[in-house]
């Protein structure tokens, strides 16, 4: 059970995710991959009345995938585990692919790469 507890939780939800693919001039077939993740709001805090203990433990495990280096490595390799379904869904990158670059935004990570 002690395992278990220690991982960290995902806090952040799909809310969509786009496969792009093109040719490239040397007719490369390339991609990218987009997941986005819902909006996380930030947890509002009353700077007039003390914290309690609930609340002060509820501040310090909030977290938003904007802020957290955790859930962006746990949002990368989920991203990692999409795309390899949607290539097989498209039928895409059929004999395997790499990924060469992952971009950052606020609420999304991109996977760019070629086919093998």
């Amino acid at each position: 059970m002690l395992g278990c507890s220690s991982a960290p939780k995902e806090s952040y939800s799909i809310e969509k995710q786009v496969l792009h693919t093109k040719k490239s001039k040397q007719g490369d077939e390339l991609f990218a991959f987009i997941v986005t993740v819902a909006a996380t709001p930030m947890m509002k805090v009353n700077s007039q009345k003390p914290m309690t203990r609930r609340e002060l433990k509820r501040f310090a495990e909030h977290e938003r995938v904007e802020d957290s280096p955790a859930l962006k490595l746990a949002l990368e390799e989920e991203a990692v585990t999409l795309l390899e379904a949607e290539l097989e869904t498209q039928q895409y990158c059929q004999k395997g692919y790499e990924v060469h670059q992952v971009f950052w935004r606020n609420r999304s990570v991109q996977l760019r790469g070629a086919c093998s």
